[in-house]
């Protein structure tokens, strides 16, 4: 929501801006939330294996995600390209949340 109301603010005060830039730091906090499902996710013998190469995986998406963002620019424009792209990520992420597994029950102290 505030990644519309950011690209779609023209003409706002600077007070309001830095507002909205602070809401949207605010909720970049998913990013230890990730990291920490993601590790839960793998037996405790590779969990820091895990740990420390599914950010990379993301840091990597950044290369397609930034060439589908530039190939979209020339039909769309940039707010429209930025939108479709967003709601491509936001799709995958929810797409993917809803695909993790519940270890609560689960032993976790085993060999993969």
């Amino acid at each position: 929501m505030f990644t519309l109301i950011y690209l779609n603010a023209e003409g706002i005060s600077a007070t309001n801006f830095y507002w909205l830039c602070l809401l949207l730091g605010f909720f970049g906090g998913y990013w230890a939330v990730f990291v920490t499902m993601s590790s839960e996710q793998f037996g405790t013998n590779i969990r820091a294996t895990v740990t420390t190469t599914v950010p990379n995986f993301v840091r990597g998406a950044l290369i397609p995600i930034t060439i589908g963002f530039k190939a979209l620019i020339p039909s769309f424009g940039l707010i429209n390209a930025a939108l479709i792209v967003g709601v491509i990520c936001y799709a995958a992420a929810l797409w993917a949340t809803s695909q993790v597994q519940e270890t609560f029950t689960k032993d976790l102290d085993y060999v993969e």
